[in-house]
């Protein structure tokens, strides 16, 4: 399915969209927005949504999630100040959204700079994303996590680049790229710019300057040299591009041979999109297959088990796909480090086994009739909600308490543990720090164990059994995110 035709499908089903009960026999309400666009890092994720808008999760030292914070968030969080957004990019830790106004809005490292006046964040709160004022008019944007590539409405881009001046001060840097006319997309490489035009020409601009190790200026731009016509679309990782031709077939053009190839194995493929070192492609059928092209020799394309039905596929240049199934769930899957951290699932997972998980749904807190926020991440661990110790609970009247115990058996190891309180009115739930960790409910050990788990240097507890034990209402609605307790 074409990109541009996402935004319409999935209006027209939200507004079908019809609600349901939860397990409770409370109503859900059916999500109000499906994904347009989606677009990943190293390690993190970020997707626009048809309501214009945006949320992002995972990795996020450099604060290219958007939150404002520099903290791993396993479950999206909605960026604020961001409205009407039609399409958003990443790479490495650097992320981008376009808006229907056709401004361009950027964050993450060298956007997002620290700030130091906040209270409960002395250290690791993060500007919010900021507006490139060069770029207007603009249709679509790709980068490489240094410098990126705006579209605009008449056909024309422009190239745009962090640098310091001679005092060390930050600039943006906008570069027209002179004898681009009629573009569709332009997809930005490491030292080169591919361009296909309205008609599926597909051609090469060389961009950077190897000699003064800069990006070219205007004057040094030579004309584009065309490579191959009927392109539908190109994807790029690092020095490798892939050009999707109409007739399902792909090819592969590296930035050192400057040579097309074609890639065997590969046909009926409508959709493309590429992580480090691999190819996405997803076929007419609704399959999703991979190729990881730097594995090896003997390497050939294979299909990714368990994704069907997928009607759009999104890359990142980390080992994290992206995928909406025909029924609007926005899917992530990878393997390896922090594979659960940039899928978005909510709980940690780095196994070598490819993980295919939803992405949840970014919260929203309301509790006895306030909405709350908070800086650290929740989780969701056995499809249990869970969250930290500075989020809901001074809000619902909680108190929280820990101690240390010794255990009852002299030789155990180890030979004490920790215990965590949680009182409301007369009733009280205590957990232990155990694998798996006990329950108890003003004194009674619960036959449901629960455990204390540990992320992005916060202890999270699991907030539903609490909630159970202490006698206090809560409602998840896991279709939207809302999150209701009444206390």
């Amino acid at each position: 399915m074409k990109r541009r035709d996402l935004l319409g499908k999935w209006c027209i089903i939200a507004c079908l969209a019809i609600g349901g009960l939860w397990a409770g026999g409370y109503e859900v309400k059916a999500a109000s927005a499906q994904v347009v666009s989606a677009a990943g890092g190293d390690a993190y994720g970020i997707a626009a949504w048809s309501d214009g808008t945006v949320t992002g999760w995972g990795y996020n030292k450099f604060g290219q999630v958007g939150d404002g914070t520099g903290i791993h968030q396993y479950i999206p969080k909605k960026i604020a100040g961001l409205e009407h957004v039609t399409q958003v990019a990443a790479a490495m830790n650097t992320s981008f959204a376009v808006t229907a106004a056709g401004e361009v809005w950027a964050w993450g490292q060298q956007y997002s700079g620290y700030v130091n006046d906040d209270p409960l964040l002395p250290a690791q709160k993060r500007e919010l994303p900021v507006r490139l004022k060069g770029l207007s008019n603009v249709k679509s944007i790709s980068t490489n996590g240094f410098a990126g590539i705006a579209v605009h409405e008449d056909g024309t881009a422009t190239l745009w680049h962090i640098f310091y001046d001679e005092d060390s001060n930050k600039q943006v840097k906008y570069i027209p790229l002179q004898g681009i006319a009629g573009a569709k997309t332009v997809v930005i490489m490491d030292f080169s710019a591919l361009i296909l035009d309205q008609e599926g020409k597909a051609s090469s601009l060389s961009t950077y300057n190897n000699v003064y190790g800069r990006y070219r200026a205007g004057k040094e731009l030579k004309a584009p040299q065309p490579l191959k016509t009927e392109i539908s679309r190109i994807a790029v990782s690092g020095r490798n591009a892939f050009l999707l031709c109409k007739d399902g077939t792909v090819l592969r053009w590296n930035e050192d041979i400057q040579k097309l190839t074609a890639v065997s194995g590969l046909k009926g493929i409508s959709d493309i999109g590429t992580g480090y070192n691999r190819l996405y492609a997803l076929k007419q059928d609704g399959a999703v297959w991979q190729w990881d092209y730097n594995s090896g020799s003997k390497a050939k394309p294979f299909q990714v088990k368990g994704l069907t039905g997928i009607s759009a596929i999104w890359g990142t240049t980390g080992q994290t796909g992206i995928a909406l199934d025909e029924k609007g769930e926005l899917l992530a899957w990878a393997n390896g480090y922090n594979a659960g951290l940039a899928s978005g699932s909510g709980s940690e997972y780095n196994g070598s086994e490819v993980l295919i998980t939803p992405v949840q749904q970014a919260l929203s807190w309301k509790v006895n009739g306030e909405d709350i926020s908070f800086y650290a991440t929740s989780g969701v661990v056995d499809h249990q909600l869970y969250v930290p110790y500075t989020s809901v609970f001074e809000a619902m009247g909680v108190t929280i308490t820990r101690k240390e115990v010794k255990a009852e058996d002299p030789k155990a190891v180890p030979r004490s543990y920790t215990e965590w309180s949680f009182n409301s009115g007369s009733r009280t739930v205590s957990i232990n720090k155990g694998k798996p960790g006990e329950v108890y409910i003003n004194g009674k050990k619960s036959v449901a164990p629960a455990n204390i788990i540990f992320m992005s240097n916060s202890t999270l507890f699991p907030l539903e059994i609490i909630c159970e034990g202490l006698g206090i209402d809560l409602k998840w609605n896991k279709a939207t995110g809302e999150v209701v307790i009444q206390s």
